[in-house]
């Protein structure tokens, strides 16, 4: 059973509510909010439900805890009661700081792996020297002692009484006696600042003790088969200096338990996982372990002796001294740190070991988790972080977490990897702190920025090891899906769900085959006893090792160390999976009701399952890679080749084990561009796709742009409503990485086929923009000689020597537009003569559709493309421009959006809008063409828009035609005149949306 140790009220010498006890299974802290009732301080020294603001324009921030269930309410609380908190500030630019640690965990980056040095962390990204100013003025005018704000510039420590603190934060505080008979306080209302300064803060913690970290070891047993349950019945020994021996000595290869049934050593456990084994593996690293106990120095001696290291560990006090807390010595208190430390000792034994050691984990508050956290990461001396240490999330408050989260932020910046076990209470995290059986997971494994690690049983090694999920009468592993984090882009594809996934990865849990360690029980010996035990904190630790092997890998030491490490691990599960990860797919996680299921690939119990060190270490440590750039020249497929598709599998899961869930709204597809469909391995700087999304469950969009850089703020494709099937066209950006990234905002599936892409060198095609002119309009006989729909047939349309493409003219771009349909369909453009390919252009579900869609389609040797017609309907299809010999170049731009009449007014009716191109987003003067995603929304009725050149005659051709209430987005390569401009006219009032993606010329 997982030792559970409670909140008490600040940090050692404050005055405390909490009564006698050590642990206890905790109690409920909802985030739920309470009445915003302002409070005042009571005439008897108590602060019970009042209190005055010091300003009528105050902003609450967060919600206030619900007294927990079976608690009852005593009282106030004291108004002297000392309460230790810090006010958490926002970094001046969260989204620049998200961005950033993409960027250093992504190959091909410029900034791949250039980390921030120690200490740089407050000048780069930490909140301004005005804004912490603003906030340490407002909090000192609330009567109210600010202390000196932390190296990082993102907490500001206060310690006030409670009074104090219920006059600044308009709040009030009450005793709450738990059904286990302890008494915490917890403030009635979320904390209030003023308006102009509460935007700054993400949350104030300390206001309520009732929380609680948990450490997720299990029980342990004595290393003796004939021994009973637990450690027991040793006489005393000493401590002897023995060989570096990976196998362990006497007191556990001769207890007759065997290696690698009964419990795994260092080296049965490293080999299994594809580790080294030596006594100097891990040189030059160090590792730092969370702790919230004192550790008993004599078995961790014991173990070194045992296992013949001499491994650096030393101890950094946060919030506590050397000597304070409850002594390592009865067999419970110290057994967490023994876990961590000797388990890195056995698989790192060249590696410093830090223990950050915060007070006691039954008198630690919140601010005391934050400022151990804090501490080992603007420490920057450790380039992993091992924590085995966690609450339910569901307890923990969001001010706490947001805190939280920002910290692992400023790890990842500083190329600091975070991995924390993921509990012990299998799908029902919270069991234990609320009894509540419901699915729950962990923090700090469920937070973006840390590496969630749960629990296998495993038995044999080498090839005969066999490995099934950790669920028995020990405990199991933790795993579910996060209520509180939204979907990540590193697990697209992978994880398939509405919110963060958790674990991410899992090793050795079980007890019954768990890890050697050493403890004081001075009611049984007094000397350190053998024992073995488990939990995830054994395997949190396992993963750090790894992590810990790789940086000090050859590969690590010359392309930087792994640093924030879910972008590397899950790249290296699309592209290589059984070769870096030991898939486990057997067993479930329902410890106390039905949970999850382990799987092929990754599920929500083990993640993407065990280490294979020497594959994985390719994978983590990959090349830095470099981004082609500059001019470039296009290169058509002859056939559209498709790369993602999510109804199938196709580009979607793990490289050996697709998926066939859709894309969830707020979810990433990662989609490879580089080497596949035969586009080549390396100097892509563009990829012309077309986009479809299909059985969508309501209006949203999608977003394209290159893997690892920020995610703009444009639009490819947009759809009003469930059941559509649309299609855009998009050139996107590619990434050093080869890959870009698509996102929705809705629920979908999602295809993407590739027409074509650019590269940097001058082989390619040159692009010539023409004034767009109508090559077919089966409405009118243009281009055919019939005015009837066209139905489930195909249409050849001569292009060279028609609206300007000349016959040295390789590929044509056309809009094609489809209308008055009837039923479902789509359309396909090919060049004649050739096999029709699979993939579509454009795309309709509905009678009365008008669509249309951006083509580019080789010429064939007869000069003319094909356009079948799938289902019934009339095409239309304008030209627009020409790839050849001769011609102009282009270049990628970061998206962005150019143009957004909703922000001013709608574009009328027969209207003209110039939109400045030259000078925008980096396009220099003189440009030919502009590519461009528009988007008209908002429509008041049928209508077409039509861009071209400022300053030249408006073409009788169309770039979107749409129907009323619609929107609609199209690709738009648009000529640009003398004067850097492009024109949109539109027949019917709508509002026009402008998105730029590159420029030719």
């Amino acid at each position: 059973m997982a030792k559970k140790a409670h909140a008490a009220p600040g940090r050692p010498g404050q005055a405390a509510v909490k009564t006698g006890r050590r642990a206890r299974v905790i109690m409920a802290a909802s985030t739920a909010a309470v009445a915003l009732t302002v409070v005042t301080a009571t005439a008897n020294g108590a602060v019970a439900q009042g209190g005055t603001p010091g300003s009528d324009a105050l902003k609450r921030i967060g919600t206030a805890p619900r007294v927990p269930a079976g608690a009852t309410v005593t009282g106030a609380t004291a108004s002297g009661t000392t309460l230790h908190l810090s006010v958490n500030l926002a970094p001046r630019d969260p989204q620049s700081l998200a961005d950033f640690v993409t960027a250093v965990s992504t190959p091909g980056n410029a900034q791949y792996h250039h980390y921030l040095a120690k200490g740089h962390f407050a000048s780069v990204f930490g909140p301004t020297r005005a804004t912490i100013a603003g906030v340490s003025r407002a909090l000192r005018a609330a009567g109210l002692t600010p202390g000196e704000v932390s190296p990082d510039g993102l907490s500001i420590p206060v310690t006030a009484t409670a009074a104090q603190a219920s006059h600044a934060f308009a709040t009030g505080f009450r005793n709450v006696r738990l059904k286990d008979g302890t008494t915490d306080y917890l403030n009635t209302s979320a904390p209030s600042l003023p308006a102009d300064v509460a935007a700054s803060v993400t949350g104030v913690v300390g206001l309520s003790s009732v929380n609680t970290v948990a450490g997720h070891h299990t029980a342990a047993r004595r290393a003796s088969r004939t021994g009973s349950a637990t450690v027991s019945g040793r006489s005393s020994r000493t401590v002897t200096a023995n060989a570096y021996s990976p196998a362990l000595c006497a007191d556990f290869t001769g207890s007759g338990l065997a290696d690698g049934t009964d419990y795994y050593s260092p080296g049965k456990l490293a080999g299994t996982y594809g580790m080294t084994s030596s006594a100097t593996v891990g040189a030059g690293q160090t590792v730092a372990v969370f702790e919230l106990e004192n550790v008993d120095a004599g078995s961790i001696a014991a173990y070194q002796s045992c296992v013949g290291t001499s491994t650096s560990v030393s101890t950094v006090y946060v919030d506590t001294t050397s000597g304070a807390g409850a002594p390592a010595t009865d067999g419970s208190v110290g057994v967490e740190s023994a876990l961590d430390i000797d388990d890195l000792i056995g698989l790192v034994p060249g590696a410093s070991i830090i223990d950050y050691q915060g007070p006691d984990a039954t008198s630690a508050t919140d601010q005391n988790v934050l400022d151990v956290y804090q501490r080992m990461v603007t420490d920057d001396q450790a380039q992993v972080i091992s924590t085995s240490w966690g609450e339910c999330e569901a307890v923990e408050s969001s001010a706490t977490a947001n805190a939280e989260n920002t910290i692992f932020a400023e790890a990842a910046t500083q190329g600091q990897s975070v991995v924390a076990a993921s509990g012990d209470d299998g799908s029902s995290d919270c069991y234990r702190a609320t009894g509540s059986t419901a699915k729950a997971v962990d923090d700090p494994a469920s937070q973006p920025y840390v590496t969630g690690v749960g629990g296998t049983t495993m038995t044999g090694s080498g090839s005969s090891a066999t490995q099934t999920t950790w669920n028995n009468d020990t405990g199991g592993t933790g795993g579910g899906i996060s209520t509180r984090w939204a979907p990540v882009v590193y697990q697209g594809g992978v994880a398939t769900t509405g919110k963060r996934a958790v674990p991410d990865v899992s090793a050795l849990a079980d007890p019954h085959t768990g890890y050697p360690i050493y403890l004081q029980d001075n009611s049984q010996s007094s000397s350190p006893l053998p024992a073995i035990i488990g939990g995830t904190s054994g395997a949190a630790p396992t993963w750090a090792a790894a992590i810990v092997q790789a940086n000090a890998g050859t590969a690590c030491q010359a392309n930087g160390q792994v640093g924030f490490l879910n972008n590397a691990l899950y790249k290296a599960a699309r592209s290589g999976y059984p070769t870096n990860f030991w898939d486990v797919t057997s067993g479930n996680n329902s410890t106390y009701a039905t949970g999850f299921t382990s799987a092929a690939g990754y599920d929500e119990v083990t993640g993407l399952g065990s280490p294979k060190e020497a594959g994985l270490t390719t994978g983590l440590c990959a090349a830095k890679g470099t981004a082609a750039t500059g001019t470039s020249t296009f290169h058509p497929l002859s056939s559209p080749k498709r790369l993602l598709d999510t109804r199938n599998g196709t580009g979607w899961g793990l490289s050996s084990i697709p998926t066939t869930k859709p894309l969830v709204a707020g979810g990433t597809a990662p989609v490879k561009v580089e080497g596949v469909g035969g586009i080549p391995s390396s100097g892509v700087t563009g990829v012309v796709l077309n986009l479809t999304v299909t059985g969508t469950t309501g209006a949203g969009s999608v977003t394209a742009w290159a893997d690892g850089t920020a995610k703009p703020s444009t639009s490819n494709l947009n759809w009003t409503g469930a059941s559509q099937t649309v299609a855009a066209s998009a050139t996107v950006k590619v990434a050093g990485d080869g890959v870009v990234d698509l996102s929705t905002n809705s629920t979908t599936h999602l295809i993407a086929d590739v027409q074509g892409y650019y590269t940097s060198g001058t082989t390619g095609s040159k692009y010539t923009a023409l004034a767009p002119a109508r090559l077919l309009d089966t409405r009118s006989k243009v281009g055919i000689s019939t005015s009837t729909k066209i139905s489930n047939a195909v249409v050849s349309l001569k292009v060279r020597g028609h609206g300007g493409v000349p016959t040295g003219a390789t590929s044509v771009v056309l809009n094609l537009t489809a209308t008055q349909t009837v039923g479902g369909g789509y359309l396909e453009a090919y060049p004649e003569g050739a096999t029709r390919p699979t993939a579509s252009n454009v795309n309709w579900s509905a009678t009365g559709t008008t669509i249309p869609n951006l083509v580019v389609v080789p010429i064939a040797s007869d000069g003319n493309v094909s356009i079948y017609v799938h289902g019934t309907s009339h095409v239309i299809a304008d030209v627009s421009g020409y790839f050849s010999t001769s011609g102009s170049t282009f270049d990628t731009v970061t998206p962005l959006r150019l143009l957004d009449t909703r922000k001013t007014a709608a574009l009328g009716s027969g209207k003209t809008l110039a939109l400045q191109i030259s000078g925008a987003d980096g396009i220099p003067a003189g440009v030919k063409a502009v590519v461009l995603t528009v988007t008209v929304t908002g429509t008041t009725g049928s209508g077409y828009l039509t861009a071209f050149a400022d300053g030249g005659s408006r073409p009788t051709a169309s770039n979107l035609n749409w129907v009323q209430g619609k929107t609609i987005s199209n690709q738009v390569i648009a000529p640009v005149g003398s004067d850097g401009k492009v024109d949109f006219y539109t027949n019917s009032t709508t509002s026009v949306i402008a998105d730029v993606a590159g420029y030719i010329g």
